[in-house]
């Protein structure tokens, strides 16, 4: 297992669970900006830390990260659907564990911050759903 797996595995729930079902234009980690009048959701899978949790053989580790789904629209069609959406990723993780060849557990529960910015011209609401995963070498 290696963090490239942890981050397309993260980013697959995303896809089946979210992206694909709502039909959301969706760019992933530094790809380019869309623009349209459409929520468009810029999602970034980070992992923060492994650290190994036994010793011996075989090793067990913990990667530790967050996904960052930052969605946004114009904003003159107001914050109804960004907050509609945000909820659909929250719901899509909240207390999920995805059984693959290794655990990755959605703990604490993913979180929903900004507001409506009356200078920007975009709506802008961001959620972050933290993730470990377990396993072993």
């Amino acid at each position: 297992m290696s963090q490239a797996q942890t981050i397309e595995a993260v980013r697959g729930r995303y896809m089946a669970q979210v992206a694909t079902p709502g039909g959301i234009d969706t760019v992933y980690d530094n790809g380019p900006a869309l623009a349209g009048d459409q929520p468009v959701a810029r999602v970034t899978v980070t992992v923060r830390e492994e650290r190994q949790l036994t010793l011996g053989r075989p090793r067990r580790w913990r990667t530790v990260g967050e996904m960052e789904v930052r969605l946004q629209q114009p904003r003159e069609r107001g914050d109804a659907a960004v907050l509609t959406l945000a909820e659909t990723v929250v719901g899509a993780f909240r207390g999920v564990e995805l059984s693959l060849p290794f655990p990755i557990r959605f703990f604490p529960p993913p979180t929903v911050s900004g507001a409506l910015d009356i200078e920007a011209a975009t709506v802008t609401r961001v959620v972050r759903v933290p993730f470990q995963a377990d396993y072993t070498i």
